[in-house]
């Protein structure tokens, strides 16, 4: 099942689901199937990124975001994620992911996703965060938060976010500044060997 089928599953069954407050965790199920394995026989690393983007859809309808974005006419924008690994799954294992949403600063909504089996066993955690954005620009979360409940207000931020986020600024600063073609770089080491050689 692809990616664009489960995305259609999901928001089918949203409808049908209960309603959710916006700091409240949403789940969802699924079910691997033979598409999703890696060489190892187990789901692709890759694919619980792919499953996280579903299961925040589902959050987002359930909590009345999804609706905020369609009256405003906003367009979510992924800005990055983490996830540890803990246990794998295996073909046509069906397991659930737990998203919820907690905290937000000017630009972006950050969530947790938490990969169980249906006894309750945590297989993975993934973070992420997203945006949203109207014509050329950033929309604004507490605005955004507020259009679903008025007194919203971020929760703290977890402690593995300040983390993780720290990690990402040296990661954009190493693209700006220390990045460098390694091909280019062997190729002006070459030059300055030639021209110091007698």
């Amino acid at each position: 099942m692809n990616l664009y089928a489960r995305l259609l599953i999901a928001l089918c069954m949203g409808l049908f689901k209960s309603r959710r407050h916006h700091l409240e965790s949403s789940s969802a199920w699924f079910r691997v199937w033979p598409h999703d394995l890696d060489l190892f026989g187990h789901m692709n690393n890759g694919r619980y990124l792919q499953i996280m983007d579903v299961a925040r859809a589902d959050w987002m309808l359930r909590t009345g975001v999804a609706g905020v974005i369609q009256r405003y006419r906003l367009a979510p924008v992924l800005g990055g994620g983490m996830t540890s690994f803990r246990h794998p799954l295996r073909l046509f294992q069906r397991y659930q992911v737990r998203t919820r949403l907690v905290h937000w600063d000017s630009r972006w909504f950050y969530f947790e996703h938490v990969f169980v089996t249906a006894s309750g066993r945590r297989l993975a955690i993934g973070v992420s965060r997203a945006a949203l954005r109207a014509q050329g620009k950033w929309a604004d979360t507490q605005r955004i938060a507020e259009s679903v409940d008025p007194t919203a207000t971020s929760p703290v931020a977890p402690a593995y976010l300040s983390g993780w986020l720290g990690a990402d600024q040296d990661i954009s600063r190493l693209e700006r500044a220390d990045w460098c073609d390694p091909l280019a770089q062997d190729a002006g080491e070459a030059k300055t060997v030639a021209q110091v050689t007698p």
